[in-house]
């Protein structure tokens, strides 16, 4: 929707008399010139105000002598308007260097001086603005028609260009404040949220204030023109084209404006600010709706108002909304006329909108519904243009009408993506690009649930479905289409060993194997604290171990794998019958659950075996034996159990020996076998004991006590003390023959 300005028709009567006097003063030279006979009231009301403003309360500072009325403009583009000057306004026209400003030198005024100072820099510069003088301000509230307001208007000086870029950088300000504005300058009471400056540089960020440092010709040149040294009219040194203030604002409100200028940092050289007349101005809008002929306006900035319409294309309406100034308790009456450059007519290609209506009392707009109905004739595009006029004010609407085409479009039949991805899937609309169709709505929906309402939408998903897509138009046509949404995927797959049983404390390694999915994995253990595929574990107690594994497409899957601990224990016990002959049997921890659930094997170190729990086996006397026994369960668990077995005490004890060096039994040797411990004394015949020992391996080669004397031949007696490993100790006596 656009605002409409609704123009007064006596506006157009004063542009045509501006015209004409632009042609004669090509004929003739115009003299321009300044009154001064007016009041401030005046000036605001008979000359600045234009259309759709209303002011009050007008004040004014400075002196009379600093404000006129200039008619008849030489050099500037504006051709008539107030004049505020820091000096005579009349200078300009007159050209008089000798006249001067009697009552001038109004004080400082703080706003002027914070604008002076914000300029230097924002253009580079660093001088500073002391003071403001010759202050001159013309300030009044007034409420706008419309919801915006602006005016035209000229800054000249004499200060150009000498003083460009220093302390006398003379300025002006347009001060706002109301509704909806807040800003960092004073304001009336009334005001209290400050005032913003809307003299501003065109499009400049950050605003740039209009002073002689920020237009000249070094900056800003397109907005500046030269008249250096001037002594015909207009005497100014230099001057600014005609620049544009303007500020949004809301209809009916109050707000104030306080229009200043004034002297940077002494009281020479004036500069002067020329608004233009009739310009200030909030025109009244009226505003147009269309609900069925959609919007197709190519620039919905500027005053026209277009619109789309096809044939047979359903019921259009056009709303017609009040003035916002116009109130609700009087009925608005309007007519609607076409215009004499409309290709189309009320008769031919509309049906059902009348010339007049009403916006009844109380009312705020009115909708009017009309048709364009088929005429099966190929004849493009035809523009109707209706003038709405109501009183004094009109505005133009256009409605651009077009033969209907058919409604066509196609989507791809299948989109493949993965569940991680995205995919653009799009409508394409088949249009004949020299033809103009109406505009189309989009719904898709998924399983039911919408999911956009775009010429094309984005989409992933983690399974394939069907995607609908129903089209509309401004025809009040349909069309369905769809779209297969495809997403590969190979099942996600997770295996882990089977359940398994340890024994004794021993280990298994748990490998975790994933495959198909969409990568990268999560592997959460229930057990571990990391998400390693494999773990080599020992659990002292049966123990289940789960894992989760996610995939990047958020699908998840469960393993669980047993692993039970069993532990045995055996212990031989042996029972000694004598005669090397023993019993054996075998304790278990656990005791055997029931008869039979465990097996036995009997190792008996003599190459003999046995296989029953409890049994009887005789060695031989001749050697010591391991007997081993196997004990296993009935889940295959196994522990084996030992005993050493000792045989009887043996000695083989010589009965004499010849100690005589010759090599033949020389040595009295004992010889014994299951010995654990041994004690050897020799006594002569008188008691005294010649050798001892308590090694077996030792032997006695018929010395003293080891030193340097034999013994002589004869009988010695000898004491043996032996301990076996499985007898008791006991004492042996004999005697050896010494022969040499």
């Amino acid at each position: 929707m656009k605002n409409l300005t609704l123009q007064h028709r006596f506006s157009y009567i004063a542009i045509s008399f501006a015209f004409l006097s632009v042609v004669s003063e090509n004929v003739a030279t115009a003299q321009m010139n300044v009154s001064q006979a007016m009041t401030p009231t005046q000036y605001v009301n008979n000359v600045l105000l234009g259309e759709g403003v209303t002011a009050t309360n007008v004040q004014f500072t400075g002196s009379l002598e600093q404000i006129g009325y200039l008619t008849d403009a030489v050099g500037f583009d504006v051709n008539s308007g107030v004049i505020l000057s820091t000096d005579l306004a009349t200078n300009p026209a007159t050209c008089d260097p000798t006249a001067g400003c009697q009552f001038c030198g109004g004080g400082g005024d703080p706003d002027l001086l914070t604008v002076a100072n914000s300029v230097p820099p924002l253009i580079g510069e660093n001088f500073t603005v002391s003071s403001v003088n010759d202050v001159c301000i013309l300030e009044f509230d007034f409420q706008p028609s419309g919801d915006f307001v602006s005016f035209n208007y000229v800054f000249g000086s004499d200060e150009y260009i000498t003083y460009v870029n220093s302390p006398y950088n003379d300025i002006f300000g347009f001060f706002l404040s109301g509704p909806g504005l807040s800003g960092p300058y004073a304001s009336p009471a009334g005001f209290p949220d400050g005032a913003i400056n809307i003299a501003q540089v065109p499009d400049t960020d950050p605003p740039l204030p209009v002073t002689i440092s920020s237009v000249n010709h070094l900056i800003n040149t397109e907005y500046y023109i030269d008249n250096p040294n001037a002594v015909d009219q207009p005497c100014i040194n230099g001057y600014t084209t005609t620049l544009t203030a303007s500020s949004p604002v809301s209809c009916g409100l109050t707000y104030h404006i306080k229009l200043a200028i004034a002297d940077g940092s002494d009281d020479w050289l004036e500069s002067i600010v020329i608004l233009e007349e009739g310009s200030f101005g909030s025109p009244i809008p009226t505003a147009y709706e269309a609900t069925a002929a959609p919007d197709c306006d190519p620039d919905p900035l500027d005053d026209q108002i277009i619109y789309c319409a096809w044939e047979d294309c359903g019921v259009s309406t056009i709303t017609i909304s009040r003035p916002c100034l116009v109130p609700s308790v009087y009925p608005f009456e309007f007519q609607i006329q076409v215009d004499p450059l409309s290709e189309a007519s009320f008769t031919e290609d509309i049906e059902g909108l009348p010339t007049s209506a009403v916006i009844p009392i109380g009312e705020y707009d009115l909708p009017l519904s009309f048709l364009v109905p088929q005429d099966y004739i190929d004849e493009g595009t035809e523009e109707l243009i209706l003038n709405i006029i109501s009183g004094t004010t009109q505005s133009v609407l256009s409605i651009l009408i077009y033969d209907t085409p058919p409604l066509e479009a196609t989507t791809p039949e299948v989109v493949t993506a993965l569940c991680d991805e995205f995919a653009t899937v799009c409508v394409e609309l088949i249009q004949n690009p020299d033809l103009e169709y109406p505009p189309v709505t989009y719904n898709w929906t998924i399983n039911g649930l919408d999911f956009g309402s775009d010429e094309c939408i984005d989409h992933t998903s983690l399974t394939p479905h069907l995607m609908e897509i129903y089209i509309h138009d401004g025809c009040d046509r349909d069309l369905y289409l769809q779209t297969l949404f495809d997403v590969p995927y190979d099942p996600l797959v997770i295996a882990m060993p089977n359940d398994t049983l340890l024994c004794n404390g021993a280990e298994t390694t748990l490998e975790l194997f994933v495959e198909g999915g969409q990568p990268p994995y999560q592997i959460l253990w229930e057990n571990f604290l990391d998400d390693e595929l494999a773990h080599t574990v020992s659990p002292t107690v049966g123990t289940t171990y789960e894992v989760v594994v996610i995939d990047n497409c958020d699908y998840d899957i469960s393993a669980s794998t047993r692993v039970e601990v069993e532990t045995v224990a055996a212990t031989v016990v042996r029972y000694d019958l004598g005669d090397d002959k023993y019993d054996f049997s075998v304790i278990t921890d656990p005791e055997e659950p029931f008869p039979g659930a465990f097996s036995f094997i009997w190792n008996f170190g003599d190459g003999s075996y046995a296989y029953e729990r409890d049994v009887t086996h005789n060695y031989d006397g001749l050697d010591e034996y391991d007997a081993a026994v196997t004990v296993i369960t009935n889940n295959g668990c196994f522990d084996v159990a030992t005993v050493h077995l000792y045989g009887s005490v043996i000695l083989y004890i010589p009965s004499a020996f010849t100690p005589n060096n010759d090599g033949l039994n020389d040595a009295f040797q004992i010889v014994g076998r299951q010995i654990e411990s041994f004690e050897l004394f020799i006594y002569n015949r008188w008691g005294d004991i010649v050798y001892s020992s308590t090694s077996i391996e030792d032997s006695w080669m018929g010395n003293i006590n080891g030193g340097d004397h034999f013994a002589p031949d004869g009988l010695y007696q000898w004491v043996i003390k032996v301990q076996g490993y499985d007898v008791d100790a006991a004492e042996m006596r004999g005697v050896i023959n010494l022969l040499r």
